[in-house]
């Protein structure tokens, strides 16, 4: 009994105090990542932004990956070896950056710089309602899981920035469908970027789509929406409900069905131009949910990461089946110089004119 108690208070988790120092020697090397990154994020909360990590001087590994490991924190500002006293080269001194708010030049500077180097150009009225919906954004997020990103850098290139070479795809005046829409991402910066289009949100958690409608509403958008609901069961509520009254953030309903006539004719009913979802489910399983809903010529747009290459080959059948047009267009995310791309699956080679504009 004495054994398996001391074996359960060993195995108990070690609060580790947040101070300008950390000295690595006594943690077991798998738990270095995990353990920089946390500890290094606490630091910041706490205001200390100049921090000590001790490695110890031996063959070098452990400093090579500790470095490492701070090359991809998007919160080290710099690096650089201790002077000899502070332990020299046993030793690395971090600096971090400080935390920016979302109405400060700074934040501003991010946005405009990093469309800029996307070949691109930003409002400050866009910027400012990029600002309100960050901010709620962060507030909404300590209830309600709405992202994992919560440094307001990484918000502003990872959310806001993402969406950029996205806004030319779709066509003026275009029905837009955003898959899983979260915290409103891209939608809701879709909507700034451009006015013209009709967008319908969906998710499958009310108090997402609570947040989204709450943005709607501060940011007085218009012609934008957001449902609680699946797309597998909107396809289902799209064939059993009226056309005059479908909640489709448009105001002409006499085209919404093809393959029949008009004002709610007899054809199957398939509403949006493009169709668009970010990192939320496997490409397989979006071909699944968006064909259904897309009208021909139609586009639907996948926002994934750099490695696509898996997800392709898993939905090649589908796509040949199918019969759709794929492009991939890669393209990089400043400041933290991450590779991104869209997976752009047209119905109709017509379809695919509009994203000659893609930067």
């Amino acid at each position: 009994m004495q054994e398996n108690e001391t074996e359960m208070e060993y195995e108990k988790p070690v609060k580790v105090p947040i101070e300008d120092v950390l000295d690595l020697h006594t943690f077991a090397p798998e738990d270095i990542p995990s353990l920089l990154k946390e500890y290094l994020n606490a630091c910041r909360t706490a205001q200390t932004y100049s921090v000590r990590i001790i490695h110890g001087k031996g063959k070098g590994f452990l400093k090579n990956r500790v470095r490492g490991l701070l090359k991809e924190l998007p919160i080290v500002a710099s690096f650089s070896e201790a002077p000899p006293r502070a332990g020299g080269w046993g030793a690395t001194i971090v600096e971090l950056t400080r935390e920016i708010g979302f109405d400060s030049p700074e934040w501003v500077h991010i946005l405009e710089e990093g469309a800029r180097a996307m070949g691109m150009r930003l409002e400050r009225s866009q910027i400012a309602q990029f600002a309100i919906h960050a901010r709620e954004l962060t507030a909404w997020n300590r209830f309600t899981n709405l992202t994992a990103i919560t440094d307001s850098m990484e918000i502003a290139v990872k959310h806001f920035l993402d969406t950029l070479p996205l806004s030319p795809l779709p066509p003026p005046g275009s029905r837009v469908l955003d898959i899983g829409s979260g915290g409103g991402f891209p939608g809701i910066p879709l909507k700034i970027l451009r006015p013209d289009l009709h967008l319908m949100l969906i998710d499958a958690s009310r108090k997402k789509v609570s947040f989204q409608k709450y943005i709607m509403r501060a940011l007085g958008l218009k012609g934008i929406e957001a449902c609680n609901i699946r797309a597998e069961k909107l396809k289902r509520e799209l064939q059993t409900t009226p056309t005059q009254t479908l909640p489709l953030s448009a105001t002409k309903t006499a085209d919404l069905r093809q393959g029949g006539g008009q004002g709610g004719g007899k054809g199957e009913l398939r509403p949006y131009h493009v169709i668009v979802s970010k990192a939320v489910s496997t490409l397989d399983r979006f071909l699944d949910q968006a064909i259904p809903l897309l009208r021909r010529p139609g586009i639907m747009i996948a926002m994934k990461g750099r490695s696509v290459e898996a997800e392709l080959e898993a939905a090649r059948s589908k796509i040949g089946v199918e019969g759709l047009v794929l492009t991939v267009k890669k393209y990089r995310l400043p400041h933290l110089d991450i590779e991104r791309c869209l997976v752009i699956l047209s119905n109709s080679p017509d379809a695919l004119k509009a994203s000659q504009s893609l930067p």
